[in-house]
């Protein structure tokens, strides 16, 4: 075990919680404190600081609990890393998040505790539960227990990962796909499946034209509503539904968005009304919603209805030319959250045409201001957070073990970018070690 050569003191019992929570973090990494008499820090609240925490005459102050944790936290990185303490610690970035598709792989609660220990290190908040996907169901469901996958974390697990991540500051956001993503859960729903021509049905979408199958879908997204009570932010996916330059392949959305929008229609329309209504539904269960961005403002189709203004949106691509740039979102005043799949996709075995994120790539060529496919933006004010995605494509690529090793060193990369700072790699070796063991 290292020791730390560091004294905390806290006055209050707010302060004396964070102080405990800062303990807690290091003592589960393998550390121990020591008293010092040279290195004494006197932790404090501050709300006039806001975002910001800032190390002034031995105190550690913070906005608020939250914050002085990390800035405590960032303190004690600096010893360990030997590197001079930092004055200011103010993200630019309000929200730093790593998504983990738990659809199709199965990650066990130690290791989901795991990677909440390097989040915590790093100044992440959110942890993204992507639990549903064509080839999996991640979370136990009581109430269709059919639809779930053999291997699963248990809704038990979950309340003792939000518990566990809770004292160091960082929530869960539940993420669940539809209408598209669904073939798990459908194929033990056939007949609600997505008609397509020549009588054949889309296996992965969910039939939105069919009232039985969206009320079924709702009652999904209210049971982890119930799950997820604690979260702000519920993802309701909306990406890849179908192929949206191939709508005539499903006569009867363009059908139905002929008869309810008029001859201007395009079809997309059913599509984004079902959105509309889902985040509808879903904000009155009591969530922020967001939803993903290739979906809507295509180019190459006109819509006579919206995305609702009621949602925010995660910005992952625009690898297809119809697909809305970055700015369009701005224009509409969406809040954003930057996904961007050239720097910040982990796509279990390479698919996709994407390699392993790095250190080294994303700590060399990555700028804050930077979205999908080279887009560039003048400032960050609409941009609400960054994160890191971690997708199973090819599930049996890497052990679950390796997958969570792998994205502490991205991890270290982007809260350098959020926090201006400027180390190497190397710095971060005994850390990891630690981490790891």
């Amino acid at each position: 075990m290292e020791k730390i050569k560091c004294t905390l003191l806290a006055e209050t019992k707010v302060t004396q919680e964070v102080q405990h929570r800062v303990t807690k973090l290091f003592v589960e990494l393998g550390y121990y404190f020591v008293n010092d008499q040279e290195n004494i820090f006197c932790l404090q609240i501050d709300p006039e600081l806001g975002m910001k925490a800032k190390l002034e005459s031995a105190c550690i102050l913070g906005g608020n609990p939250a914050i002085l944790f990390r800035g405590a936290v960032r303190v004690i990185l600096s010893q360990l890393m030997e590197k001079d303490w930092p004055e200011i610690l103010q993200p630019q970035l309000e929200e730093r998040i790593v998504m983990l598709d738990i659809g199709r792989k199965y990650y066990p609660l130690v290791e989901l505790k795991r990677l909440v220990r390097s989040m915590a290190l790093f100044q992440f908040t959110h942890l993204q539960l992507h639990f549903s996907e064509n080839e999996g169901f991640g979370i136990e469901s009581l109430r269709y227990p059919e639809i779930v996958s053999a291997e699963h974390l248990t809704q038990a697990e979950i309340k003792e990962l939000i518990a566990y991540a809770k004292q160091y500051y960082l929530e869960l956001i539940p993420d669940l796909d539809s209408p598209g993503h669904l073939q798990q859960v459908l194929r033990h729903y056939p007949q609600w499946q997505l008609p397509m021509k020549d009588n054949e049905r889309d296996t992965k979408a969910v039939d939105i034209l069919n009232p039985e199958a969206t009320a079924f879908i709702q009652a999904i997204y209210q049971e982890f509503a119930e799950l997820f009570y604690e979260s702000r932010y519920f993802h309701i996916g909306a990406d890849e539904f179908v192929d949206f330059d191939l709508l005539e392949s499903y006569p009867e959305l363009k059908k139905a968005a002929l008869k309810r929008f008029g001859k201007s229609a395009s079809g997309i329309e059913t599509f984004i009304s079902y959105i509309n209504d889902l985040a509808a539904y879903v904000k009155g269960l009591g969530f922020i919603v967001r939803v993903w961005n290739d979906g809507f403002y295509r180019s190459n189709r006109q819509e006579q209805v919206h995305l609702t203004q009621d949602c925010e949106i995660s910005y992952w691509t625009r690898w297809n030319q119809h697909m809305a740039p970055i700015e369009k979102y701005f224009e509409k005043n969406y809040s954003v959250i930057n996904h961007n799949d050239n720097f910040f996709y982990y796509v279990l075995g390479e698919a996709a045409g994407y390699s392993y994120p790095t250190y080294e790539k994303i700590n060399a060529e990555f700028q804050l201001t930077t979205f999908a496919n080279g887009q560039r933006v003048t400032d960050l004010t609409q941009t609400k957070g960054i994160a890191i995605s971690v997708w199973a494509d090819v599930p049996e690529a890497k052990q679950a073990r390796e997958v969570i090793n792998d994205i502490f060193w991205p991890q270290a990369a982007l809260s350098e970018k959020v926090y201006g700072d400027k180390q190497k790699k190397t710095d971060y070796q005994k850390l990891y070690d630690s981490w790891s063991a």
